[in-house]
């Protein structure tokens, strides 16, 4: 793309991922992909239009880019994430008036494939946090008390990664087993810990204390932990662990909210706990354990 016709696409590319987070709240980590897939939008249509501003922007592109992704087999979550990051680009050049309102209509019906999320069984989650517990040699070592804390609060708690490593000590409630939780769009909800944790929760807090910890994890340099920093502690657990399996945050999360529905959890109850604004996203889990069930009953049942 010619140096002034990228500064174009550029300069509002910059002011909605402005908007988004002066306005909308969004975290730095969802900016940072709408960014990206806005620039390669603006590639898209310099490369196969040759368009070079957004007023020329029309449906017909937007259906040959989301076709584009989809031969070019991007995953499901994928192509949906950049069509919403297009949808809302578009709804904010029309409300800015920088766009004439009724040029661009997204095609609908595109849900893309249904994959069930990687979760873990119940007993996968007790044993992993075990022996990441008996990996704790010393009372006093704040850091091994760290990772064992930390996977208590993924695991029972549902929260994201960015949620957990900007926790601070005055969030926990350890009195009522409870942690508050700052989610996009810096809302907050409660939720409850098991009080079988209450304990070495504490035990934590205090070690934190000597520490003098802006935030409740820090790295060795008494900094906030970074989400790769976070997913460098749990693969390191999982080399040491006998039973290695695949892990990353969000399958704690995935975990949490399918065991939930498992046990009779009302989908309002998991929505209000997960921070999920709209109960569509919650819902996938009522469509997923029900896919889950009918793949059990295929693999297991003798007259399936």
């Amino acid at each position: 793309m010619a140096e002034e016709e990228k500064k174009h696409f550029d300069i509002y590319i910059e002011l909605f991922c402005n908007y988004l987070r002066s306005v909308k709240s969004y975290s730095e980590n969802t900016i940072v992909n709408y960014r990206k897939d806005l620039l390669q939008f603006a590639e898209f249509c310099y490369k196969n239009w040759n368009i070079s501003t957004i007023s020329n922007i029309n449906t017909d592109i937007i259906r040959s880019y989301l076709s584009e992704l989809r031969l070019k087999r991007r995953m499901s979550s994928t192509i949906i994430r950049k069509r919403s990051a297009l949808s809302s680009f578009i709804r904010f050049l029309e409300q800015k008036g920088f766009m004439q309102k009724g040029l661009v209509s997204f095609p609908k019906g595109f849900r893309g494939e249904r994959k069930l999320p990687e979760s873990f069984t119940k007993n996968q989650i007790t044993n992993f946090l075990l022996f990441v517990k008996n990996q704790i040699k010393n009372d006093t070592n704040v850091f091994e008390y760290r990772d064992y804390v930390m996977i208590i609060f993924l695991s029972f708690c549902g929260v994201r990664a960015s949620e957990l490593i900007n926790m601070k000590k005055n969030h926990i409630d350890s009195q009522n087993c409870i942690i508050k939780v700052t989610g996009k769009g810096n809302k907050q909800r409660l939720v409850p810990f098991p009080d079988d944790f209450r304990k070495d929760i504490n035990c934590y807090i205090r070690l934190t204390q000597m520490n003098n910890w802006e935030f409740l994890f820090c790295n060795k340099s008494g900094k906030k932990l970074t989400r790769r920093g976070l997913f460098y502690i749990l693969v390191k657990k999982v080399e040491k662990y006998p039973d290695p399996v695949h892990m990353h945050p969000h399958k704690f999360r995935h975990t949490f909210a399918t065991l939930l529905l498992e046990n009779g959890a009302d989908i309002r109850m998991i929505q209000k706990l997960l921070g999920h604004e709209s109960i569509a996203t919650t819902e996938k889990y009522t469509h997923l354990d029900r896919e889950r069930k009918k793949q059990l009953y295929a693999k297991f049942h003798p007259h399936a």
